[in-house]
């Protein structure tokens, strides 16, 4: 492993980046295939995603977007780790159900834990919050808000004072 950062990204970022041309995720891919940082998910994120795809594809006949996306995780050198064990996200549910108040989140969440990024990027700040972020004592950011801390030059300082 390098010394770049690890960003363990939620399907939403990933989905951003590939369908909406103006999202702020596109930046963070673009600087991922770069070798800015590594970016890391779990193969359940990556599950959500082709299922995405493969809606997508039904509405509209394109089956292009299936090599799109095999080639958009090939550019953006998204690694993709195995699902957390079972017992870890039933321990995950009941630590954070109350706070995350989504139960499809929790293995994700569980996954993030057991890797141990530096920050979980996620855009949905309605289930990925802060009070999730202060108990499992990992940064969660929007696109957006590391973006705002990568350009401003403060990123490695706010991870700090974040853990």
């Amino acid at each position: 492993m390098s010394n770049r950062l690890l960003l363990f990204v939620d399907c939403n970022i990933l989905i951003e980046a590939l369908f909406v041309p103006m999202h702020p995720a596109v930046a963070v891919a673009l600087l991922a295939a770069n070798k800015e940082f590594d970016l890391v998910t779990c193969a359940l994120v990556v599950e959500d995603i082709e299922s995405d795809v493969f809606e997508r594809v039904q509405r509209t006949g394109d089956l292009s977007l299936i090599d799109d996306w095999a080639q958009f995780k090939k550019a953006i050198r998204l690694q993709v780790l195995p699902n957390p064990p079972m017992q870890l996200v039933k321990d995950t549910k009941e630590r954070y159900l109350g706070i995350m108040r989504h139960a499809a989140d929790i293995p994700v969440l569980a996954s993030a834990i057991e890797i141990g990024p530096s920050l979980i990027l996620s855009d949905n700040t309605a289930h990925f919050n802060q009070k999730v972020a202060e108990r499992c004592g990992l940064p969660i950011w929007s696109s957006q808000e590391f973006l705002f801390n990568l350009v401003s030059g403060t990123l490695k300082e706010k991870l700090k004072a974040s853990k």
